[in-house]
């Protein structure tokens, strides 16, 4: 299919039928059947332009050189398709950078994905046109105030967050969702940040910050997600706080199943690596805790699936239970088919799609230490 052609088939009310239940069915088949996954998390490209104090995957910017070209990208997603999967999830580095990202976000919704995309926001105003494919915008926001900025290393970023959301909700029908990561910087902005997004009219998703190592270090010493993890106290009123806001309506995307699972520190079993496969900009395949590599270039995902390095992915995540972000334990609940979870989850979707209310730009305030 043509770029220019193809899109306008899953731009209607018929396409996007067509995707989600499409979506559906394979996280459905992926569930009862093969146990492989049905989202393409993509990591677009190595280079960012923020300066996070809580990352340093800004530091892989010199390694852009190592992205894969446009074409390259569309093969990648040809594969992704014939191998079962239905959804694709762009991230970064800041996906927004790529000179690209409109034409892939066509061709993947063309093709019949579901698309989405996490970015820090700062381009967002600037490629809001580009983006008419986009399905969900997840946007990086960390603070309610311009504190934001000193958290990202990236000054008059809160402004281009407000900003970009507006446009993009003005020229297209990408539903957005704040991402708030919790850090020991911001421990006290919670309840402000999800006024802001319920005032913006979007949802918003708490996490926190994961004590792990970041993609490319080996060394504990220079990973920021240990050096400003939450500490256990911390950890436990976090998910108190978001249970207490999701309660009080505030637009979490969270639901109370999961969020009363943290609190009450319930044993969990992680499905994540039979939802989503996540593949670097050089097209390499890792593990969540990035201790293998598998190479696309010289496999395929039908190989790599059939693996014993698969296999012993999936083994692994069932019984981790490390992992302290919402997201995965949501993830998990949905794949479960959990009636309850999938009830709320369903309100969830519902509150992004019904009309809200655009807030104008504002000025954020003087930034501040966090409370």
């Amino acid at each position: 299919m043509s770029r220019a052609a193809s899109p306008a088939i899953y731009h209607g009310r018929t396409g996007n039928v067509a995707r989600y239940v499409g979506l559906f069915s394979s996280m459905v088949r992926s569930r009862f059947v093969t146990g492989r996954p049905f989202f393409l998390a993509h990591a677009t490209t190595f280079g960012c332009n923020s300066h996070c104090q809580t990352c340093s995957y800004w530091k892989l910017t010199p390694r852009m050189k190592e992205d894969l070209p446009t074409a390259e990208v569309f093969s990648l997603l040809d594969e992704a398709y014939a191998a079962g999967m239905r959804g694709y999830y762009q991230f970064g580095g800041e996906p927004l950078i790529r000179k690209d990202v409109g034409t892939v976000i066509d061709y993947a919704r063309a093709k019949g994905f579901y698309t989405a995309i996490n970015t820090n926001g700062s381009m967002l105003a600037a490629k809001a046109e580009a983006l008419g494919s986009l399905d969900v915008a997840f946007v990086s926001l960390d603070y309610f105030d311009a504190y934001h900025d000193v958290i990202r290393g990236r000054p008059g970023n809160f402004d281009e967050v407000i900003r970009g959301i507006d446009r993009l909700r003005a020229l297209t029908a990408a539903k957005v969702t704040l991402v708030t990561t919790i850090s020991s910087l911001n421990p006290g902005a919670m309840e402000r940040t999800a006024q802001l997004a319920k005032d913006l009219g979007v949802g918003i998703a708490f996490n926190s910050i994961e004590p792990t190592l970041d993609f490319g270090l080996t060394d504990s010493d220079q990973s920021p997600n240990l050096k400003f993890q939450l500490s256990p106290e911390q950890l436990h009123q976090f998910y108190v706080t978001a249970l207490r806001l999701k309660r009080e309506g505030y637009p979490l995307m969270e639901t109370e199943e999961v969020l009363e699972g943290y609190v009450a520190d319930r044993p969990w079993k992680c499905e994540f690596p039979k939802m989503f496969v996540y593949v670097t900009p050089d097209k390499k395949i890792y593990s969540c805790d990035y201790r293998f590599g598998y190479d696309l270039k010289t496999g395929s995902f039908e190989e790599y699936f059939s693996s014993e390095m698969f296999r012993s992915h999936v083994r692994s995540a069932e019984a981790c239970n490390r992992c302290v972000r919402t997201c995965v334990r949501n993830y998990a609940y949905t794949y479960e088919l959990r009636p309850r979870h999938l009830l709320h989850l369903a309100q969830n979707a519902a509150g992004l799609y019904r009309p809200g209310t655009t807030a104008a730009p504002r000025r954020p305030a003087e930034a501040g230490a966090p409370s």
